[in-house]
């Protein structure tokens, strides 16, 4: 979508390498998911890439090892077959890590471990516990960690495979967060509703501290705008500054609607300064909307789900269908969210 590469375009050109020419950094450590098509990628996409991101990384002389993860690997089972692999390999300063390993920065060695599955599992193991290496950086799927707000993973590594480290940083989830010395640092952009009202960064990570520093990327691309007349006036609707949705996702939320003129003059508004796509909610039970206690007794998908079959009168063990069950829901998420 010509919208969101612009958007990425922005961060680049206006956030991110603005701050490494500031602060003479020459290197960049990917944590993965570098493109987000597991099975395709199109020559649009390609094209932005270059012009965004490989070209003025390039023209500034810096470097990059990009760790693989399971979006940018074709099979489930392996990485073997990986995105980056096929299309960045012509560049010399780009180093794709598809093996655990280890590598010295500045006198500081770091354990990189990529996506994690069936083909390269008990190599993984072995080297999470043997890595000589106090801090680890990869593209984990950790059991009990926060995927998005109100969901956690069901499966995937058990975190004490990891606790003999000093810390863990890792990517894969967009969503920040921390379990026990993990800690994911959410994507640096918005690429989904699940994004919204997330602050998002990307990170340096500083070799004299060991401590992983956060930089603020203040763009958005999706943005709600909540109308709710019994606390409006027709002046404050009209002197709202609508130019911060130009170009954006936007979601209307209608939580008391007694004025229709009020409510069109609003909508019309909004649609004159030229948003990518707005949807209005007219429903004062929105969830966004929900306090704390009325959120108690909501369950999400997967609970519902794993309640489901848990119920059932079936032979053989029931986690094997849960977690097939769970991969299609993520994948089927995926899917939507990028409609």
């Amino acid at each position: 979508m010509l919208e969101m590469a612009k958007y990425q375009g922005r961060f680049y050109e206006e956030v991110f390498f603005p701050y490494l020419d500031e602060n003479n950094i020459g290197h960049i450590l990917h944590l993965g998911d570098y493109f987000d098509r597991r099975k395709y990628v199109n020559f649009a996409s390609l094209k932005s890439n270059k012009e965004h991101f490989i070209q003025p990384m390039l023209d500034r002389g810096i470097t990059m090892d990009l760790i693989i993860g399971n979006h940018d690997t074709y099979y489930k089972n392996t990485n073997e077959v990986n995105s980056p692999d096929l299309l960045l390999f012509e560049h010399d300063a780009i180093n794709v890590i598809t093996e655990p390993m280890v590598k010295e920065y500045d006198g500081v060695n770091l354990a990189l471990v990529p996506w994690i599955n069936n083909d390269n599992y008990a190599d993984s193991i072995e080297f999470l516990l043997s890595a000589n290496a106090d801090t680890c950086l990869g593209h984990f799927e950790i059991e009990g960690a926060l995927m998005m707000p109100g969901m956690t993973s069901q499966h995937g590594l058990d975190h004490t495979y990891l606790k003999r480290f000093d810390k863990v940083y890792s990517g894969h989830f967009h969503q920040k967060s921390e379990l026990k010395n993990i800690r994911y640092l959410g994507s640096q952009m918005q690429f989904t509703w699940s994004d919204y009202g997330d602050e998002k960064y990307f990170h340096i990570f500083d070799t004299d501290t060991r401590e992983m520093l956060p930089v603020h990327n203040p763009l958005t691309m999706f943005e709600k705008l909540f109308y709710d007349d019994a606390k409006e006036t027709f002046e404050t609707i009209s002197n709202k500054d609508y130019t911060k949705f130009t170009g954006k996702f936007v979601k209307m939320i209608v939580v008391n609607k007694d004025n229709p003129y009020w409510f069109d003059s609003m909508v019309d508004k909004l649609h004159a300064a030229n948003p990518l796509h707005v949807v209005i909610v007219d429903d004062h039970k929105h969830m966004d909307l929900m306090d704390d206690k009325e959120l108690e007794g909501v369950e999400d998908t997967l609970t519902i789900l794993e309640k489901y079959i848990d119920g059932l009168e079936i032979q053989g063990k029931k986690k094997p269908l849960f977690e097939l069950m769970t991969s299609l829901y993520n994948e089927a998420l995926d899917e939507h969210n990028y409609l």
